[in-house]
């Protein structure tokens, strides 16, 4: 703790950091807001370890916290990645994957009761793909895959009317078809070798 104190009075001192874009310190929430994400996507990349996301430097009782030198260059480093991904063609492993946690999301609201942990989870998993389907190029997979998930987009993890979401989810699952033709067009031909 007596790092981050040191980092944060020496930082204050020279001036960076306050009122930039480089903080002296990040949580969740901030990381998410400087890689232009949400805060469940942030909060799955630490919880699985994945992207090669750093362990914080503290915890505090509202959460991790990071020190802006051990953090920012992570954060230009997926910057990178995001921006060379930009305009590349949706993969058909992640149209699949958005059409397998659609499915689970339908199922979960033709139970009951509805279980409304499992749901929760399953709209979290599924909003993680909006920023890979977002930054895809502008094809008729990438737009059949965003109009399938287009359901979870802005909403909650506990929908305020689930009747109608329920019908939103639904209409778009019935899509499903064409997502899943164009993900196996995209797909190398076993035949050819590739």
């Amino acid at each position: 703790m007596n790092d981050i104190r040191a980092a944060y009075d020496e930082e204050a001192a020279s001036g960076q950091g306050i009122g930039s874009e480089r903080k002296s310190f990040y949580g969740i929430a901030e990381i998410a807001e400087v890689l232009g994400l949400n805060r469940q996507l942030v909060t799955a990349w630490r919880r699985r370890r994945s992207h090669g996301m750093p362990q914080p430097d503290a915890e505090l009782s509202s959460g991790p916290i990071w020190l802006g030198s051990s953090i920012e260059p992570w954060i230009d480093q997926v910057r990178e990645r995001r921006e060379g991904a930009d305009d590349q063609p949706l993969s058909p492993e992640v149209a699949f994957r958005a059409s397998r946690r659609m499915l689970r999301i339908a199922a979960l609201l033709l139970e009951q009761p509805i279980r409304s942990r499992l749901l929760s989870q399953a709209l979290a998993e599924a909003r993680e793909l909006l920023p890979l389907v977002e930054s895809a190029a502008d094809d008729q997979l990438g737009r059949a895959v965003g109009q399938l998930l287009s359901p979870v987009r802005g909403t909650d993890d506990q929908p305020a009317d689930l009747k109608v979401f329920r019908q939103k989810v639904l209409s778009e699952v019935c899509r499903l078809q064409l997502v899943v033709q164009l993900a196996s067009e995209s797909l190398p031909d076993p035949e050819s070798g590739d």
